[in-house]
């Protein structure tokens, strides 16, 4: 299924089209949401349950320059549609289905259970999967199928979407709302589209090491390497000797990676993981780490009578919060990339931080340090997988906006900023409320940046906005 084939956009709704609820909607206010993924699909889905159930709520406009939930596809880069989903599916738009922001337990209730009608679980039935599913163990879906999923639930709620490339953020004049300057990606008009508050979602840019040319056929990256799956097939085929690979990086994205190499190359490739430690780590998905992702607050762990001191992520220190996350979500193998990893004889780990590259139209040469000291490894090909870069939209900010949330983090780098988001998942003290979480996990909890607690997420940036009716 193609992306725009399962959602139809129309560009003429975002101004003519009265979305349900829109009577009750709160005066003139606007959420923006920069970036049509599973972040964007779950706020849209509980302001579609809200505005359905009674609840004053704020018109949603979403933008994107290629369509709903493209980076999950295959089609868009990030991931060839084909890997499996790194979180249970039913984490799904709604999980964990247990809000506690919406009134009394029967209010909350009863938005649960029309979430629940959005739920992984509802569109198996309305697939004629369900029974599949489950006698197969409940797999983890593919990418493609996860987005699948999404555009389902974008089918079923109504919001309104604005395919474009946003060239700039700016406050408006009063420094009240926030104005995107765009240039459509259907005609190429330019247009301007003004909200309350800003929602920043994406899995940002690429992080580059010294030296890594922008674009050339034997450096690739976390998001350019799915583009270039086929070609490392035809390799396998073409090339007499086995390629020597580096992948940079020990996180999900790197054993995605890896793993793809491994299907598509066979024994055609010598892959080797340059890790800072020397060692490629996987994430034990035991109870208290999984509950941390859902209930970062230990607010439904009191409900059921826990003790007061139970562990919860806002009772930890910043010092054991980051070392959580480095443990289980940031440098770790996910159980399944690693059984995968341990049954393959041509990957192995090698040790130290990959300091800079050379290239040249032979292969890439890679300063690796390790104990200061640093050594050349020489490769075929090399794909940079270290990360993402969560402040990219920085460069979308006009001066006066980027001085102004200077001021209000303290350095807008990435550490500070994470200190300043507040339990709406925004910026603390900020006007207009800009809101961040890909870089709410120090402060909030670790599953606000993936797909583990989209409901409360959703939950969290509604509640600044939605009202009783």
């Amino acid at each position: 299924m193609q992306v725009n084939e399962a959602f139809p956009f129309d560009q003429t709704r975002l101004q003519t089209d009265v979305m349900p609820g829109e009577d009750d909607a709160l005066a003139g206010q606007c959420l923006l949401v920069l970036g049509a993924g599973p972040k964007a699909i779950a706020l849209a889905a509980k302001r579609y349950v809200l505005a359905k159930l009674g609840y004053k709520v704020p018109r949603l406009v979403i933008v994107d320059s290629k369509g709903v939930v493209a980076y999950w596809s295959g089609h868009s880069g990030f991931t060839d549609g084909r890997q499996l989903l790194g979180t249970r599916p039913e984490k799904d738009v709604g999980y964990p289905y247990a809000s506690t922001s919406w009134g009394d337990d029967d209010e909350n209730q009863e938005i649960a259970g029309e979430m629940f009608l959005l739920s992984w679980h509802s569109y198996l039935v309305h697939m004629g999967k369900y029974l599949d599913w489950v006698d197969r163990g409940r797999t983890r879906p593919t990418h493609r199928e996860w987005s699948c999923y999404l555009q389902w639930v974008a089918t079923r709620i109504e919001f309104d979407v604005v395919m474009a490339e946003v060239r700039t953020i700016v406050p408006s004049e009063d420094g009240k709302r926030w104005q995107l300057v765009c240039r459509s990606t259907v005609d190429d008009a330019a247009l301007t589209v003004e909200g309350d508050g800003l929602v920043i979602t994406g899995p940002g840019t690429p992080i580059t090491i010294e030296g890594q040319p922008a674009s050339h056929p034997r450096v690739l990256d976390g998001g350019s390497f799915w583009l270039h799956v086929e070609e490392f097939a035809r390799l396998r085929v073409t090339e007499s000797a086995p390629l020597h690979i580096g992948v940079v990086g020990t996180g999900e994205t790197a054993a995605a990676i890896v793993i793809a190499l491994l299907s598509e190359c066979k024994e055609k490739a010598f892959i080797e993981v340059i890790s800072p430690n020397g060692v490629l780590y996987s994430r034990d998905e035991g109870f208290e780490e999984n509950r941390l992702f859902s209930d970062p607050d230990a607010r439904l762990a009191r409900l059921r009578g826990g003790h007061k001191h139970e562990l919860s992520w806002l009772r930890m220190n910043e010092r054991d919060r980051r070392e959580f996350l480095r443990r289980t979500d940031r440098g770790v193998f996910s159980v399944h990339a690693m059984e995968e990893v341990n049954r393959a004889e041509n990957v192995r780990s090698v040790m130290g931080t990959a300091r800079r590259m050379q290239v040249t139209e032979d292969c890439v040469f890679v300063d690796i340090e390790y104990d200061g000291e640093v050594e050349r490894d020489t490769y075929d090909y090399v794909i940079v997988a270290v990360g993402f870069n969560a402040l990219w939209f920085t460069k979308l900010l006009d001066e006066r906006a980027y001085e102004q949330l200077t001021g209000a983090t303290g350095s807008f780098d990435r550490a500070t900023t994470e200190r300043t988001i507040g339990e709406d998942l925004s910026i603390r003290g900020f006007e207009p409320r800009l809101h961040l979480p890909m870089l709410s996990g120090v402060a909030q909890g670790p599953g606000f940046p993936n797909l583990s607690c989209l409901g409360l997420l959703s939950d969290r940036i509604l509640a600044s906005y939605a009202a009783r009716g």
